[in-house]
């Protein structure tokens, strides 16, 4: 046995009579190596090996702690990582100090496709009193089942009493005889109408302490959506046939549909529902999801027959391919005939065998395109009554164990970076190594192994690859398809768990990349929005960080943000010539050509060229080769559809275009590179603007966010009458900010004025803060915006609209689901504390700043969204500790009344509020 066997043996010795109160030095490389009488640093070497292999457990505390993990699993708890800090670190893993096993595991895609559906619920189920919730989602996606675990949730959380009622009630039984539904809901008297012999209590009375769910609830027609206002808001109803006493209950409501809310609800009865969770379909979920839900009908299967049952890998991934047009209904109910059928065939034998042959003659016909895959070494998975759904997903997640292990990896790389132990350039060597790695190591895995969703994977991947090819200018490699792939099916929808260290580093990190990645940045965007349109996979932005690098180590970046040049002339293949030859001789895919026919109109010309503009982004600019003069003229037929500026040059020859070419990816403004090109050729050219009759709008901004932005939009659109021709759009507070009149929207636009929550500082457009607006004192700034482009009775008429819609209350009712007497209450007790804290009078005009500001902030705590960014977020924690703990201090009445926590993000928008008052 060698040293490194002897170490691991020394190790599952110790780590047997570990204890956390007091860890033995045994532990540490120094003692190790005076046991074993060898060097330290040989010892550290097989020690980090060990490590390496994940076998041991490493505290990178002084000295340095090594444990082995199979022992220490066994002895303790599972570990999802090897690295730890401290052992506190480590410590905070143990069950007792996790929560305690969550009900909503239950829900296959917890913590995937239902994670962001979970947090909603929970929101609305520890809110003080209760939000209603609505659950959107096609047929057999889990609405039922997920209304029968918020029950058993809020009696497990002593929300709800333990023997709180749960009343189901279907409303398309009664569609069409709003009587019968009032009478089945509210009860009724005796005499309320023909046959109604005695009092009797319907749904409502006995859904009294507990919840009624009210299913397909889009089948109550608006009268009978109305009847449900009082009780929704005061918690009072009548039975039929009632005039005066009104009936006291505490009912926490859920409600289901199938259909749009927007198309089939009243907006009054829609505004009474905050909390709106969309169920995905099945194959909006994910392969992962849609395996395990194969398996669980699998696993009940097998425990009703009492009979292992065996499926081929062709049939598994078969059936994880087909689109179940009734959910998992409809895939419950095919695995049922699946096995029924199996069964009969192989009732002489020990166990249920499903191969390719078994499966409907539907499913097979949909995935026939794929029945080529070689899947002769793929072994069958052998499913019993004692099977777990972790069990059957083990590959997976030995994968998912690796990628996260490169992961952490990557995060101590940055970490260690940020201390300046080395330079950006050695992280970002190692960073590319240590991806190129896991991506090897996932790809040779499955060459063994052919996988009908991982061909869907690559080609999907293939595709999305191409489009960027074609309009970005850049050029992958063959094998990076493939790499990718094999990330993405490993990765699939699963989010990994990160300690509150490594989120913050993943931030940073994201930053870092956002700053020295900008081209690889602008690319991911692109892959990411093309292929989750595709296949509904979810990036995370760890992943995001990893693939930018990722591009970034393939050199893909050329190309991007340049100014685009395309080709036109006539004749047969004049033009592909011209551009293949200066493209190889310039080493790079500069140039677009496009032959034309010597008979070709005009017109079909400056469709080619649209059809360019529209699919490349050419804001930089687009130069356009031509051979014949008359050509000179095309962008009169195209020019209101540009963005960015056109030079047309005449003449064009292999010589010239190589000329361009060697300036195009110099940074150099279009105008700059005609002037070079005009002294090096004989030519004549144009160069043409965007040009279209801008529309007048104003923009609407929030320092904290769109959401606000948007609904003070809401306001001013509902207060502008449309035949003014006047746009309301919100933007982004932050790019106003850096940009000004650069941003694109004051190219595009006649930009009249900027209404919001703070001055980004535009001098040449006019500014009306949110509580001008609010308190009446803006009405002058909004007349020097109206009155030069609409007459002073239409003003007045905008005038009146602003004061009746902008009034504060009216202002918070609309812009957050919030009691607006009750918030405005508290915010008022906030900033009162804060006045006596601070020992200072806040101004009226920011005191209604404030008020609005937190009521939106609440709102955001109590849907778990608060924001998370703020500019130099730790410079603010160590110079403003002081202010923090007043603004927390003060906040307290709120947090309590709420049932929510401030963050320090949260706090520093506070703080800028405040400090403007200074």
């Amino acid at each position: 046995m060698g040293l490194k066997e002897d170490l691991m043996a020394h190790l599952e010795k110790e780590t047997a009579q570990f204890t956390f109160e007091n860890p033995s030095e045994k532990l540490t490389a120094n003692v190790i190596s005076s046991v074993f009488q060898v060097k330290r640093n040989t010892v550290s070497h097989y020690l980090n090996q060990l490590f390496d292999e994940n076998l041991i457990i490493k505290i990178n505390t002084r000295p340095v702690y090594f444990l082995n993990r199979q022992i220490f699993e066994q002895k303790y708890y599972s570990v999802p990582t090897t690295l730890f800090n401290s052992f506190q670190e480590l410590q905070d893993l143990q069950p007792s100090k996790q929560e305690s096993k969550d009900i909503f595991d239950q829900l296959i895609g917890s913590d995937g496709s239902l994670k962001k559906a979970v947090s909603q619920i929970k929101a609305s189920i520890f809110y003080p009193g209760g939000l209603p919730i609505i659950l959107c989602g096609p047929t057999g996606v889990g609405k039922s089942f997920t209304a029968e675990l918020i029950y058993k949730y809020s009696r497990e959380k002593g929300i709800l009493p333990e023997k709180a009622p749960f009343i189901s009630f279907n409303c398309a039984q009664y569609a069409n005889n709003p009587e019968l539904l009032s009478s089945n809901l509210f009860g009724y008297v005796k005499g309320a109408f023909t046959g109604a012999n005695t009092t009797k209590d319907g749904m409502i009375a006995a859904a009294d302490g507990g919840i009624l769910f009210l299913d397909e609830v889009h089948r109550l027609n608006p009268e009978g959506q109305e009847k449900l206002f009082t009780l929704m808001d005061q918690g009072v109803y009548r039975r039929m046939g009632e005039s005066e006493e009104n009936h006291k209950v505490n009912i926490r409501f859920i409600f289901a549909t199938t259909e749009k809310l927007e198309e089939n609800f009243l907006q009054t009865f829609l505004r009474r529902i905050p909390i709106r969770v969309t169920m995905p379909s099945l194959d909006e979920r994910g392969e992962k999801e849609k395996k395990q839900f194969i398996y669980l009908f699998l696993i009940n299967e097998a425990k009703k027959l009492h009979t292992p049952i065996r499926i081929t890998n062709r049939a598994l991934d078969t059936l994880t391919l087909h689109n179940y047009t009734g959910n998992m209904g409809d895939l419950k109910n095919t695995i049922k005939y699946i096995v029924a059928s199996s069964f009969v065939k192989n009732r002489d034998e020990n166990e249920v065998r499903i191969t390719l042959q078994d499966l409907p003659e539907n499913i097979l016909e949909n995935t026939v395109r794929f029945t080529e895959t070689k899947l002769k070494n793929a072994s069958d998975i052998v499913i019993d009554e004692n099977s777990t759904l972790e069990q059957l997903y083990e590959v997976s997640v030995s994968h998912l164990q690796q990628i996260k292990t490169s992961y952490e990896k990557i995060l101590n790389l940055y970490q260690e970076m940020e201390t300046k132990k080395f330079s950006r350039e050695y992280f970002q060597q190692n960073f590319i190594n240590e991806v190129n790695v896991i991506l090897d190591s996932l790809i040779f895995h499955t060459r063994k192994q052919a996988n009908v969703m991982l061909e869907l994977m690559t080609a999907n991947v293939q595709e999305t690859i191409d489009y960027l090819e074609k309009n970005y200018s850049v050029k992958f490699n063959g094998n990076s398809i493939y790499a990718i792939a094999h990330f993405l099916y490993y990765k699939g929808n699963t989010a990994l768990r990160w300690t509150k260290r490594q989120e913050s580093l993943i931030e940073k990190l994201a930053q870092y990349i956002g700053q020295f990645y900008k081209p690889e940045q602008k690319l991911v965007d692109q892959f990411k929005s093309i292929l989750e349109s595709k296949l509904d996979v979810k990036l995370d932005p760890i992943d995001e960080i990893m693939l930018a690098v990722y591009f970034r180590g393939l050199k893909i970046d050329e190309g991007m943000g340049q100014i685009k040049a395309i080709i036109l002339a006539h004749g047969y293949a004049t033009a592909s010539s011209i551009a293949n030859v200066a493209n190889r001789l310039l080493g790079k895919n500069f140039f677009e050509s496009f032959d034309m026919p010597i008979d070709i109109s005009v017109e079909d010309i400056a469709a080619k060229v649209l059809n360019y503009v529209e699919n490349n982004d050419v804001s930089r600019g687009l130069v356009i080769l031509v051979d014949m003069g008359s050509l000179t003229d095309i962008d009169e037929l195209f020019k209101k559809h540009i963005n960015g500026p056109v030079a047309i040059i005449n003449n064009v020859s292999t010589q010239m275009a190589l000329y361009l070419g060697s300036m195009l990816d110099k940074e150099l403004f279009l105008e700059e590179m005609i002037e070079k090109l005009e002294k090096a050729n004989k030519m004549d050219y144009k160069i043409i603007y965007p040009r279209k009759e801008k529309e007048k709008v104003i923009i609407t901004s929030c320092q904290t966010g769109m959401g606000t932005a948007i609904q003070i939009q809401k306001l001013l659109h509902d207060s502008i009458p449309e035949d003014l021709g006047i746009k309301v759009l919100a933007h982004d507070f932050n790019r106003l900010k850096e940009l000004g009149t650069s941003e694109t929207i004051f190219q595009v636009y006649d930009v009249l004025a900027i209404v919001g929550t703070a001055d980004p500082g535009i001098k040449q457009v006019p500014y009306l803060s949110l509580e001008d607006i609010i308190t009446g004192t803006g009405e002058e700034k909004m007349r020097k915006i109206f009155v030069p482009i609409v007459s002073e009775e239409r003003f007045a008429e905008i005038n009146k609209n602003i004061i009746w819609n902008c009034s504060l209350e009216r202002v918070i009712d609309s812009i957050t689901i919030l009691d607006s007497e009750k918030i405005l209450s508290q915010v008022e007790e906030f900033v009162n504390r804060l006045e006596i804290r601070l020992k200072r009078r806040i101004s009226n005009a920011k005191k209604i700043s404030l008020y609005v500001h937190v009521s939106c902030l609440v709102e955001r705590l109590i849907r778990q969204s608060p924001i998370e960014v703020y500019a130099n977020l730790e410079e603010f924690e160590q110079c403003q500790k002081e202010m923090i703990n007043t603004i927390k201090e003060s906040f307290s009445v709120i947090e309590k009344l709420y049932n929510v926590k401030i963050n320090t993000a949260e706090i520093g928008y506070i703080y800028d509020y405040i400090n403007e008052t200074a």
